[in-house]
């Protein structure tokens, strides 16, 4: 048995490994990982168990149209003497008690249950946009820790090939100073460059590694998991994204954003309040029902000694009852609630126009820094080129004799911080058009 159950185990132990490889290997892209953080967030999850206690607060509300009823019984006994109007004394030894049912409902209550209702729906629509809210921000967040993993990665890229050019050089130089053909100035020049490129690229490999821890925490992953993202966007903006008339982008993201979706709905739950509240300065009508029956035992004469479930049968009654009950003053109570009311009112109605103006005043920050940014991306991708054509000739004019080693390193330098510039330009413009976007549309889509 034994000689087939363990290749059996190690098979399985190599699907596994095999499974845990594929995983370590899998290319993210933006969209899986702002889902997986969304999916993941604690802030989330306590804001929908949020959003649970208001719907039980809907029902609640609800069911306050309903009766209520109520069962009820009681026994005791009573021991000693009384004395009765005319001064007699006597033993008053007796054993009794009740047992029945009541219950009562509301017929008028001038809309207030029905407002208490409403308000409290809209509390809950409030909440829910509450919660896109920090979806929003979870999004954003997590864009912006993606494209500087991006960005990190080029970067290093960049310093990684200013590395492998500065060993070479530095091989050359050696090959070349071993046959006496170049002094050692020239070779020590070609060490300190390549030790300075090998310190520029672990440092550029150490912001990589921390852009992607900074993602994976925006992300909620913990450290075991391997994580690489993808080279390119599901969305090319660069290339396809045009700006649009402000004013209909100021008004298209004041129709999309949920801040301003959340006030509105609460400003609409402060007017039903309102309502609930002035309810109260009206009558309210109830009406009540009761059925019940008692039992007495006598125990000094032993009058009444009737059996028990004879005498709950004989003194069963029922009640119906008709309650109008007219506020009349209720130290100014109702009217000091509807001052609060409007005082929350008016500053849900400040603060509905503060969002706004911040949206405005965000979105104009992107527009302006978009149009900045995609000068800069043009500029320097002319530099760009004509850098590398500038250090082309330098790298030949060193073969050729003509300039120094340091002049070559200093061409390459200017090189290489030209490009970090324009990678870091490329995705500025990425980031702020997305930022539009995605302030325009609500989704990424």
């Amino acid at each position: 048995m034994m000689p087939i159950v363990r290749p059996f185990i190690y098979l399985i132990c190599l699907l596994c490994l095999g499974v845990q490889q594929v995983w370590a290997q899998e290319t993210w892209d933006l969209k899986k990982c702002i889902a997986i953080a969304l999916d993941k967030n604690r802030s989330l999850d306590k804001s929908e168990w949020g959003l649970k206690s208001k719907e039980v607060d809907i029902r609640t509300a609800k069911n306050e149209r309903l009766p209520n009823l109520n069962g009820y019984t009681n026994v005791y006994t009573n021991f000693g003497q009384s004395q009765d109007i005319f001064g007699n004394a006597a033993r008053n030894d007796n054993f009794n008690g009740t047992l029945g049912f009541s219950s009562n409902y509301s017929i008028f209550n001038h809309g207030k249950i029905k407002h208490t209702i409403k308000k409290e729906e809209l509390l809950l629509a409030a909440g829910q946009e509450d919660l896109a809210v920090l979806k929003r921000e979870i999004t954003i967040r997590v864009m912006q820790h993606f494209l500087n993993t991006m960005l990190q990665r080029e970067i290093s890229h960049a310093k990684d090939t200013a590395l492998v050019f500065a060993e070479n050089q530095l091989q050359k130089v050696r090959k070349s100073n071993e046959l006496g053909a170049t002094s050692l100035t020239i070779l020590y020049e070609a060490e300190a460059n390549y030790a300075r490129e090998k310190e520029k690229s672990a440092q550029a490999h150490y912001a990589e590694d921390k852009a992607i821890l900074e993602l994976k925490q925006a992300m909620g992953l913990g450290i075991d998991v391997e994580l690489t993202v993808g080279d390119q966007l599901d969305f090319p903006f660069l290339e396809t994204f045009q700006i649009q008339d402000k004013s209909a982008i100021f008004n298209r993201s004041l129709d999309t954003h949920p801040i301003l979706k959340k006030y509105n709905f609460l400003n609409e739950s402060l007017l039903f309040d309102k309502k609930s509240i002035a309810a109260q300065r009206y009558p309210t009508v109830d009406v009540s029902l009761a059925l019940g029956s008692f039992y007495f035992n006598n125990l000094t004469s032993r009058i009444g000694n009737i059996p028990l479930f004879r005498q709950f049968q004989g003194n069963f009654s029922q009640q119906i009852g008709l309650s109008i009950n007219f506020p009349i003053f209720n130290k100014h109570a109702i009217k000091n609630a509807l001052q609060k009311n409007q005082i929350q009112l008016q500053e849900n109605l400040t603060q509905l126009e503060l969002e706004k103006e911040t949206i405005k005043q965000d979105l104009e920050k992107y527009l302006l820094d978009l149009a900045n940014f995609e000068n800069q991306y043009v500029s320097l991708s002319q530099i760009t080129e004509m850098s590398k054509k500038a250090f082309a000739v330098s790298l030949k004019s060193y073969e050729a004799g003509r300039i120094s080693i340091y002049d070559l390193h200093v061409s390459r330098s200017n090189l290489l911080a030209v490009e970090s510039e324009w990678i870091q330009a490329k995705y500025n413009v990425l980031f702020t058009q997305i930022l539009i976007h995605y302030s325009i549309h609500g989704s990424l889509d």
